[in-house]
């Protein structure tokens, strides 16, 4: 994580694009946020959940989603902010790739600035103390309002980022493997 993105205010996109808004422009917006968090340095999804956290001036806690298969809700992953804190929730019995990958989706939704209405008081109040009632987010994801475009622009942010790190990993192991190369005086070096 870089320390300018430690720094650097809390980003937000834009309001969502309308009908008429340019797709090529609400691309490179995105663009800009994935490289505003992936430019330098290593990278973790925990160590952008601090920055995330930092930045929003209040915590953002990860919980398991425990929504059994026999509910019949087919999500697995959501975030909730409320007046204190930011609640992400992850499906757990996926790989740790895909629970990073829900966690960035979730964290697009954030620096998009994304809304649901009508969550019960209830859980809104539980989260606020600490306590996650599984019940009441259940009920909530019965009644998930995101629309195609905020989930579009979420699962962006989230593949934007994967493929920054992605880029800048296999750049990491190509100039290692040709410092390699040239220690064992397989190339020439360069």
């Amino acid at each position: 994580m870089t320390d300018s993105a430690v720094r650097a205010p809390y980003h937000r996109c834009p309001p969502a694009q309308t009908d008429e808004a340019d797709p090529v422009t609400r691309q490179r917006e995105l663009r800009a946020i994935a490289d505003r968090y992936t430019t330098t340095g290593p990278f973790s999804v925990d160590a952008l959940c601090r920055v995330i956290s930092a930045q929003r001036g209040r915590p953002l806690h990860v919980h398991p989603l425990n929504v059994p298969p026999s509910s019949g809700l087919n999500a697995c992953g959501m975030w909730i902010a409320t007046d204190v804190a930011d609640h992400v929730f992850v499906e757990h019995r996926t790989s740790r790739f895909h629970q990073e990958h829900i966690i960035l989706h979730e964290i697009g939704h954030m620096l998009c600035d994304h809304v649901t209405e009508d969550l019960p008081s209830a859980l809104t109040e539980a989260l606020s103390e600490g306590q996650v009632d599984s019940g009441l987010v259940r009920q909530v994801l019965a009644r998930t309002s995101y629309t195609t475009g905020q989930e579009k622009d979420a699962e962006m942010v989230a593949s934007l980022i994967l493929e920054r790190v992605a880029r800048r990993h296999a750049r990491a192991l190509g100039d290692a493997d040709s410092r390699l190369g040239t220690i064992l005086g397989i190339n020439d070096g360069d």
